[in-house]
């Protein structure tokens, strides 16, 4: 019975810590509050490392990034393929809106495309993006996590076609 007790006492923790863990789409938020709490981004060089999984695939890079605030980010694979993708185009228009809309803390086009949610603890902050039912981000997007504290740290897009891109991002303080 002794054994037993201090089973089901294990479960009931180990289910609570799990809890405890908790997710950032459970903390929905406004624009309006989100911008008073984000730290102003700034211009910044570093580099990223980046993983995509497609299924049991998992696809790593990394190499340069830089993130010219009014303009979008570039980053500039060194492995395993020798690439540049530029965010601060037309081409690639989507994520560069959301990208200067969040450095810019101008949410009108987070507000009218996505539902916001938002989470700070120990000087470190989680904004996460759900596409709106019938918005155009709502066709390729499940979700977009962003975390940092002074700089971004972590990006993770949910797509719903093409898997989830995980980036993370080491930048030297000045």
């Amino acid at each position: 019975m002794r054994k037993f007790l201090l089973f089901l006492t294990i479960i009931f923790l180990g289910i609570n810590l799990c809890n405890a863990s908790d997710d950032i789409f459970e903390h929905p938020s406004s624009s309006k509050e989100i911008s008073k709490q984000m730290p102003k981004l700034k211009d910044t060089s570093c580099k990223f490392e980046q993983k995509k999984y497609i299924g049991t695939t998992v696809l790593k890079s990394g190499g340069n990034f830089k993130f010219v605030k009014n303009k979008g980010a570039i980053f500039e694979t060194l492995y395993p393929i020798k690439s540049t993708v530029s965010y601060t185009s037309s081409k690639n228009k989507q994520m560069n809106d959301i990208i200067v809309a969040i450095s810019n803390k101008n949410y009108a086009y987070l507000d009218k495309n996505f539902d916001l949610y938002y989470k700070s603890e120990n000087g470190k902050w989680i904004v996460g993006l759900k596409p709106k039912n019938g918005s155009v981000p709502a066709s390729q997007l499940h979700d977009i996590v962003i975390k940092g504290s002074t700089d971004i740290d972590n990006i993770k897009i949910n797509t719903i076609k093409n898997g989830i891109t995980d980036i993370s991002f080491k930048c030297e303080t000045n």
